[in-house]
């Protein structure tokens, strides 16, 4: 058998061994008191009792009852009754002769009678036995339904909205969040990947730092190149990001930042060309620059470091985004500009005005580093 039906089979036999054959005989007797006394008569309603009576009070109350529905008793009464319920139905005068019950009538009440005897006999034992702080058990939490197999307690079944909302929560939320934290880790990785080959390009060395002469007398091994299909297959990836995005190249979506006075380059610098075609500069220090055309056709410089990749957040999954979105599309139209709108155009002012700055600044050190070098 497969392994599958083979848990199927324990399962099923687990639900059916659930309850034991005295809980059995509880749900039972609580159908048939619910079904002939009224569905939401419980057994110490049948007593007239509270549920906190003790032993003595439901043997009294026991016996106060069974005298009242006692077959004998019961017999008497129907046949008195059924006397004076037909003289009260008949109206015309004269001689009336009232005629009593057939047998067959007298027979039905006296089974009703026997039948309710034995259910309240039963009530009181289990109200009297050990069986009792079962039953309340089941009146505190409620009765199991008999579903054609066995005693099944009703599971609640979603509706659509629900499941919607719980497919929404789970994708949009969870899925999305760790599909976001898988793409952040390979963006890592590639960035450094990058970074490292630079390295290795230019001074032959992962670590990025330039071998000072008189202590590395012996060069360092060839280091096995990485897989030319992966990386050109990440580096199209992130031209594409890079397109999109036109000249200005966003630290979030790259790894990249621009550079600045505390990143520009220091000491000597390599020109390397990734197999991609990109140019990268890579200083002394080890550090890694991509050297792009701007649309002006002037050369700007973006330090690739990974640390400038920053962690995605749950703000960013379709469960913050939707809501979000949904909002600026139909009450933010009416009420004005959306704040991210406003946010992003203040944002994108002192990034140019930084980026030109901090180029300038750059073109300097370079011209300053050059003619201490010829000196």
């Amino acid at each position: 058998m497969k392994p599958f039906a083979i848990l199927s089979l324990f399962v099923f036999f687990g639900l059916v061994a659930a309850w034991s054959k005295e809980d059995y005989e509880i749900f039972g007797l609580q159908n048939d008191v619910a079904t002939n006394e009224g569905a939401n008569v419980t057994f110490y309603d049948l007593l007239e009792i509270r549920p906190n009576a003790n032993q003595e009070q439901i043997t009294k109350a026991y016996r106060k009852k069974s005298r009242t529905i006692h077959p004998d008793k019961v017999k008497r009464a129907f046949i008195a009754n059924y006397a004076k319920d037909k003289g009260k139905a008949k109206s015309n005068k004269g001689v009336n002769v009232n005629k009593g019950p057939t047998q067959r009538e007298i027979d039905a009440a006296v089974r009703d009678a026997d039948a309710r005897s034995a259910r309240l006999n039963l009530v009181a034992n289990v109200l009297r036995g050990p069986n009792r702080e079962r039953y309340d058990h089941f009146l505190k939490n409620g009765f199991p339904l008999w579903k054609g197999t066995g005693y099944y307690y009703s599971r609640f079944r979603p509706g659509l909205g629900s499941v919607l909302l719980g497919l929404f929560l789970v994708f949009g939320g969870g899925a999305h969040y760790a599909a976001l934290i898988l793409g952040w880790k390979r963006q890592r990785e590639f960035v450094d990947r990058y970074i490292r080959q630079a390295r290795r390009a230019a001074w032959g060395d992962e670590m990025g730092v330039r071998g000072i002469p008189g202590i590395d007398s012996i060069a360092a091994p060839p280091l096995p190149p990485l897989n030319p299909v992966t990386l050109k297959r990440m580096m199209d990836k992130e031209n594409k990001k890079d397109k999109k995005g036109g000249a200005r190249v966003s630290a979030r979506a790259s790894g990249t930042s621009p550079p600045t006075e505390q990143t520009a380059s220091t000491g000597e610098r390599k020109r390397v060309v990734a197999e991609n075609g990109k140019t990268l500069i890579v200083d002394s220090i080890g550090n890694v620059f991509l050297e792009e055309l701007n649309e002006a056709g002037e050369r700007q410089e973006f330090l690739l470091d990974i640390d400038q990749i920053e962690r995605p957040t749950l703000r960013e999954t379709m469960v913050c985004k939707l809501p979000v979105w949904c909002f600026n599309k139909t009450v933010g139209r009416v009420l004005g500009t959306s704040p991210e709108e406003v946010d992003s155009d203040e944002a994108e002012e002192p990034l140019v005005e930084e980026a030109e700055t901090t180029a300038t600044s750059n073109a300097r050190s370079r011209k300053r580093g050059k003619r201490s070098q010829r000196s």
